[in-house]
């Protein structure tokens, strides 16, 4: 009692750790919390004093069963579960038993009893397991959050009813229903094939307390166990994708590398030379017209999460300020990427150097020299944001003249 007490004492613990861990978790990987349901099936295999598996014989049983739960973080989700199935086993070659009707064993027939030698009779079972596990992804301590694949190990706490049924040759009998308690555990490798739905292939034990399910009376083996092994599809429910984005070399087309700035100004000079009077006043009047060309507030460049990625609506943007720098051709850049606070400060890091490498790319594209576009800084995470949506930008600032 005590061994079984401390073991729901162990699984309780490990559940409470994980939600834990999870909940401090969902703050730095970037996955969805949700629902998701599933179908399992696969073999299953039993254990007591006979066996699916001895030295003669291997019978292989089925099972299958609906599972659903809750995804916490992509290291912890939690999960109730319906599984049924059955088997047959045989005794062992080292049990040369006679058994009697009445459950009685012996070493050989005991006259006025009906019975059976053990290597004459199969213990066939059906099964039913009612359960709850949490699922704990160690390969989420060890990759990237954008990883698809995952390595689940699951502690579980079930209830088990059993009934089975003896067979010989021209000989059967049928036992009442047992209820077990039962502890063990899963182990899977799972993929995601798309957004909402992954697949995972695991194998499974279950401890039974109480009776020998197979109602074989008890001697020398103490086991009492039931294995399993299968696919498991679950599809995970949410929303749908964002519109895609367009890629950051997106097409443009070339513009003409002219700037018209140094065109025009022989053209206002001349009404000078024949009028100095005027002239004065037509200098003064053009000053401000030079400082109005220039915008004070250049466009904020904003971006889908964890992506580096324009949309053509953002890239479309670029097109005035690629403009603007044309026509003032001593205008330089500082090119300032920002990210939400969605993953972990050194990923967020790297992805705000990127969105704004991916301004500064399209800038040349559209003709603007890449002297004229820096520093190119990513400053990570933007925790003055008003909102995650504001953070993932980048910004423009026009630099001081020295």
């Amino acid at each position: 009692m005590m061994k079984k007490t401390t073991s729901i004492l162990m699984l309780l613990t490990m559940l409470a750790t994980g939600v834990q861990t999870a909940f401090a978790q969902s703050d730095s990987r970037d996955y969805k919390r949700g629902w998701y349901a599933g179908l399992s099936g696969g073999t299953s295999f039993g254990q007591a004093t006979f066996r699916s598996i001895t030295e003669s014989k291997t019978n292989v049983g089925a099972q299958f069963g609906v599972f659903g739960g809750y995804q916490f973080s992509r290291l912890l989700s939690v999960e109730a579960l319906a599984t049924m199935g059955g088997q047959k086993q045989t005794s062992l070659d080292c049990d040369p038993f006679w058994l009697a009707t009445d459950g009685e064993f012996t070493f050989a027939p005991v006259l006025g009893k009906q019975g059976n030698y053990y290597r004459d009779l199969e213990a066939k079972t059906r099964w039913m397991r009612f359960g709850l596990q949490a699922n704990f992804d160690v390969l989420s301590l060890l990759t990237k959050p954008t990883t698809r694949w995952s390595v689940t190990l699951s502690p579980q706490l079930s209830a088990v009813t059993t009934r089975t049924k003896h067979l010989a040759t021209g000989y059967e009998q049928e036992f009442d229903r047992q209820w077990h308690l039962g502890l063990g555990g899963q182990a899977a490798v799972g993929y995601r094939v798309v957004r909402n739905v992954g697949l995972q292939l695991y194998g499974g034990i279950t401890c039974l307390t109480g009776d020998r399910f197979d109602n074989i009376p008890k001697y020398c083996h103490k086991s009492n166990l039931i294995y399993e092994a299968g696919l498991k599809v679950a599809f995970h429910f949410g929303k749908k994708k964002p519109a895609p984005v367009v890629e950051e070399p997106a097409p443009i087309v070339a513009e003409p590398a002219p700037q018209p700035v140094v065109e025009e100004h022989p053209a206002v000079e001349q009404p000078i030379v024949e009028q100095p009077v005027v002239e004065t006043a037509a200098v003064e009047e053009k000053k401000p017209e030079v400082v109005e060309t220039a915008p004070a507030d250049l466009p904020a460049i904003y971006f889908a999460n964890n992506s580096s990625r324009l949309t053509q609506q953002e890239a479309d943007k670029l097109d005035t300020v690629s403009e603007m720098m044309k026509a003032q051709p001593d205008v330089t850049l500082s090119i300032i990427g920002h990210a939400s606070n969605i993953g972990s400060n050194a990923y967020n890091d790297r992805l705000s150097k990127r969105r704004a490498n991916a301004v500064k790319a399209l800038l040349v594209r559209r003709g603007i020299d890449a002297s004229r576009l820096k520093p190119v800084v990513g400053r990570g995470i933007d925790r003055d944001a008003a909102d995650s949506k504001q953070a993932r930008r980048v910004e423009l600032i026009i630099n001081d003249k020295k």
